[in-house]
């Protein structure tokens, strides 16, 4: 299966089959949204909590917001939706803490919009690689050396 790595600020929304990734989360956090009755696929690298500039997916309202337009755009229920987030670290133990406030911004939104929390790998001090398989949702995530599934 091919895959589609995502950038800081990236995004997709699709039925193909691929493994999306997300390379390297530390403070960002990887946003993965799977309709499992549709079976359409979104994800986004989230970078910033706050919308410090509009219109850009870089923070996690724009990035959600977009995710979800795309995937009612091609046909998607917002009642078959499940999430699942990873990364949002605080590598340098640095006060300002933008892992963490990444990992509110995106947990408010996804239960704001009664969108099940299917599973999560966030906080700590360790990066994070994450893979989302687009034919299940199955989502990986390696980190020092380790393999798991969440």
């Amino acid at each position: 299966m091919s895959e589609h790595a995502l950038n800081l600020g990236d995004f997709i929304v699709t039925k193909d089959s691929t493994n999306i990734a997300c390379y390297g989360l530390g403070s960002c956090v990887g946003l993965f949204i799977y309709d499992r009755i549709n079976k359409i696929s979104a994800a986004a690298h989230v970078v910033l909590s706050d919308e410090l500039e509009k219109h850009t997916t870089y923070n996690a309202k724009t990035a959600f917001e977009k995710l979800i337009e795309e995937i009612e755009k091609i046909g998607g229920n917002r009642n078959a939706l499940r999430a699942k987030i990873v990364g949002g670290a605080n590598l340098f133990n640095s006060g300002f803490k933008t892992g963490e406030r990444n990992v509110k911004a995106l947990r408010k939104l996804i239960l704001d919009n009664k969108i099940f929390l299917a599973g999560q790998d966030v906080g700590g001090n360790k990066s994070r690689t994450a893979r989302f398989n687009t034919l299940n949702g199955d989502l990986s995530v390696s980190s020092q050396n380790t393999n798991y599934a969440i």
